[in-house]
């Protein structure tokens, strides 16, 4: 390769290794919106195992989430770089866009708007428990655990979970 297509060999890998980065991301926003989904609903039941287990999934997608964003603005920054940036740091996609093959361009475009749209959209299913810093099932699962408890409920039902859903 001569030295004046190493630059551009440079900016396509770049931007191939950042659009797989941003591809997982988006994979990751889709399994959220999914656990904030379960969470909803075994929070309508007051199903606090899977509660549970969902907030468990919940902070292990949060934790990747944050790795694959701490990977794509190391990624970013040297794409920034590479197309010759004054600021490289403020790397944003568009900035490369004029830079790429065009079927390449167009997937990184899709992959920014489909983030973006997600990003929103997790944005729009945060809850009010959420929103206070503690869900409202971590407040009241142990008040109904003493509930029960006092009320040996269980010992003249039979049952340790409610049979009809009102």
């Amino acid at each position: 390769m001569t030295d004046p297509q190493f630059p551009q060999q440079q900016i396509v890998d770049l931007s191939t290794e950042l659009s797989q980065i941003m591809s997982r991301i988006t994979q990751l926003h889709e399994e959220q919106a999914q656990i904030l989904v379960d969470l909803d609903e075994a929070g309508m039941v007051a199903d606090y195992d899977s509660i549970e287990k969902s907030r468990d999934r919940d902070g292990r997608i949060l934790n990747r989430l944050i790795d694959e964003e701490r990977q794509r603005s190391i990624v970013g920054e040297e794409l920034g770089e590479a197309i010759g940036l004054d600021n490289p740091e403020s790397f944003c996609v568009e900035d490369a866009i004029d830079f790429l093959p065009e079927p390449l361009a167009q997937q990184m475009t899709k992959l920014c708007q489909t983030i973006r749209e997600q990003a929103h959209g997790l944005r729009a299913q945060n809850r009010i428990g959420e929103l206070l810093g503690m869900h409202a099932f971590d407040v009241v699962k142990p008040i109904a655990e003493i509930a029960l408890e006092v009320s040996q409920l269980a010992s003249f039902t039979g049952r340790n979970e409610p049979s009809v859903i009102t």
